[in-house]
């Protein structure tokens, strides 16, 4: 019994043992498995790596398609730039018959009250630019005063410029003017271009003052004659509001009085017939 015993704990022992070595084997054949699985494979030969033509189609065809729109927004831009740069189209209809006379800068002919020409100065650009310096010059109203010369100025020649406006700081015209409070207008006879040169103008006018003299308001009456001599703008562009888009700059000019200043006291139109009457008045009583 004993003997039994021993052979079967030996066999089961053995048993067992036979077991365990196979369940070892078996795992290292599952990981020799998996180290195989898990090594790449290097091949023997040199490795190429390629994309797929679809792709490479895809790419291109993208890339065109930026540099398409690259060149249409550049193109846009330009476009915009130009014409916000340029000038506008002249477009010219007579409204009496209804004819363009001109469409985008072509002309397309005239018509018996509107024709289209080259812009050239003219003598009544000249009288113009006289005219309104004599106005400016000699038309004061203390409320507008320092803008008219300052308008005055800007139709003279730079240099003759600078020199009015020195000696009207020096002599104390304006200011006289302003202590005095002076108002005056200006009246304009006659201003004609002169037959031998046409850039030399001629003008006369009279001039009524009315101020303060002596703690009195007085009036004075002036007839003055003027001679200037013009030039053409050497602006750009040749028509410009310094000189009232007439093209001409004033390059001398000199004013002196036809006869002598007249001086009276301020009196209304109807004052001389109530003075005329008052003093008839008197007369009859001290006839009386």
């Amino acid at each position: 019994m004993k003997n039994s015993h021993i052979v079967f704990g030996i066999g089961f022992a053995n048993t067992t043992n036979t077991a365990d070595k196979a369940a070892d084997e078996m795992m290292k054949e599952k990981k020799a498995d998996q180290i195989t699985t898990e090594t790449p494979v290097i091949p023997e030969g040199p490795l190429y790596l390629t994309r797929d033509p679809d792709d490479v189609v895809t790419i291109s065809s993208l890339f065109k398609a930026v540099w398409i729109l690259l060149i249409v927004l550049t193109l846009s831009i330009g476009i915009n730039v130009y014409l916000s740069l340029r000038k506008a189209d002249r477009i010219v209809v007579d409204k009496s018959s209804g004819r363009v006379i001109e469409l985008n800068n072509r002309d397309y002919g005239s018509t018996e009250t509107v024709s289209i020409s080259p812009d050239t100065p003219t003598a009544i650009d000249k009288k113009y630019l006289v005219g309104e310096f004599l106005t400016a010059l000699y038309e004061v109203e203390q409320s507008t005063r320092e803008s008219q010369v300052n308008k005055l100025l800007r139709m003279l020649d730079p240099d003759l410029s600078i020199a009015m406006a020195t000696r009207l700081k020096q002599n104390g015209v304006l200011a006289a003017e302003k202590a005095e409070s002076v108002n005056s207008s200006w009246k304009l006879q006659d201003l004609t271009v002169d037959e031998n040169d046409p850039y030399v103008l001629r003008a006369i006018g009279v001039r009524k003052i009315r101020r303060k003299a002596a703690g009195r308001d007085v009036e004075e009456s002036v007839q003055l004659k003027a001679k200037f001599l013009l030039k053409d703008s050497p602006s750009s562009p040749v028509r410009n509001d310094n000189n009232l888009r007439t093209g001409f700059t004033i390059l001398r000019f000199r004013v002196e009085p036809v006869s002598g200043k007249s001086v009276s006291p301020i009196t209304l139109i109807a004052d001389d017939a109530e003075q005329e009457v008052a003093a008839s008045t008197i007369n009859e009583t001290q006839d009386q």
